[in-house]
């Protein structure tokens, strides 16, 4: 009778201790507010000034769960599935995908760092906190996010592994599989990061290819539904043929004096299309952030971006200033003003910031309000 409650009494504490080495936890985030814009193109072909509501203006709106289990020795097993909705409608984001913006499995170990299997960020998105729109400027993207770094899309059917962090230092890479007999380059992707952490210096570097993004003969490929871009040049103007290739390399830095913090990124992107034209765009940003206070965030950049469109020999330019101010309620609930102005330039016929429809002229306003919860 005793052995059989020791051995009752034994499975419990099993079952306990197994119970605190697993844990899944549910989060999200919610952001709304409203958009104003001086001038966005209607069905009539005029510009008229608009007022919208909107849904994730700072950060889309996401819910997921992470889950971990301790498998001794350093090695856990893990799993990330998120999913994105509108605020305004409840609708999927993400085409429609119930888990779009991640939804992987994998193993982590303290000695030899991640692998991870499923829909996931390239390493392109690595760069995003050296950008503006990720730090406090909602919609203030590179045009069209000719580089990914806003998170426009995401990689299929991919693998992913991270490093430890050795001293500040990290790498990693990915792979994404066309999943297509015979087309082993028919929509795949791949890229690589390294990014470095010491103190107040951070810097990162981070190289992305997609081969025939959204190719409608390879529906389950790499990059599917959530791959475009409705920015001036950044579809072939001279024949809206599709993209073959698109590459871009990206480098980074930002260091902070005492609660200011100032950051440089750099983004080339290249276009090949099918009809063998190309674009390129270089995009250089300097942004200032400045926590006033503990709760109140005041920031400032200005982005240039340069192309270059052949067999044309056309140059389009956009400058664009961010402004924002961030207000912290709590540690969870935060309002927010950002403005955004860009002035096309060169052979660029039209101003169109990140999120809107284009201008009838060569320049656009664009003022958002609104609040953010996270949990």
């Amino acid at each position: 009778m005793n052995r059989r409650i020791f051995v009752l009494a034994s499975m419990a504490l099993f079952c306990q201790t197994a119970s605190a080495q697993s844990s899944v936890t549910l989060y999200g985030l919610i952001s709304t507010g409203i958009v104003y814009a001086n001038n966005q193109k209607g069905a009539d072909k005029q510009g008229h000034a608009t007022w919208q509501f909107a849904s994730g203006p700072m950060q889309t709106p996401r819910w997921g769960m992470k889950g971990v289990e301790d498998l001794g020795g350093g090695l856990k097993a893990i799993f990330t599935l998120e999913g994105g909705y509108s605020v305004a409608t409840g609708a999927l984001s993400q085409g429609g995908r119930e888990f779009g913006r991640q939804a992987f499995v994998g193993l982590s170990s303290d000695t030899f760092g991640t692998v991870t299997l499923g829909r996931q960020y390239d390493e392109a998105v690595t760069l995003c906190t050296f950008s503006s729109a990720c730090q406090f400027a909602a919609y203030g993207a590179h045009i069209g996010d000719s580089d990914n770094v806003f998170d426009t899309f995401r990689i299929n059917n991919a693998v992913q592994y991270k490093s430890i962090d050795y001293k500040g230092l990290q790498f990693e890479g990915l792979y994404g599989f066309s999943n297509k007999a015979g087309g082993f380059s028919d929509n795949n992707a791949y890229s690589a990061g390294v990014q470095y952490r010491n103190g107040p210096l951070s810097a990162g570097l981070a190289y992305l290819q997609v081969n025939t993004p959204n190719d409608a003969n390879n529906t389950n490929g790499a990059v599917v539904n959530d791959y475009g871009f409705t920015s001036p040049f950044i579809t072939n103007p001279a024949t809206n043929a599709g993209v073959s290739k698109q590459r871009m390399f990206g480098a980074g830095g930002a260091y902070a004096f005492g609660p200011a913090n100032l950051s440089l990124l750099y983004t080339n992107a290249r276009f090949d299309y099918v009809d063998t034209s190309r674009l390129t765009l270089q995009n250089f940003e300097v942004s200032l952030t400045d926590y006033v206070t503990p709760q109140l965030i005041l920031g400032a950049a200005y982005i240039f971006t340069t192309g270059q469109y052949h067999p044309q020999d056309n140059s389009p330019k956009w400058h664009q200033v961010n402004t924002g101010v961030d207000y912290l309620l709590s540690k969870r609930t935060d309002v927010f003003l950002v403005g955004i102005y860009q002035k096309a330039a060169g052979d660029a016929q039209y101003a169109q910031i990140y999120s809107l429809s284009p201008s009838t002229t060569k320049s656009q306003v664009s003022a958002v309000i609104g609040l953010r919860h996270k949990w």
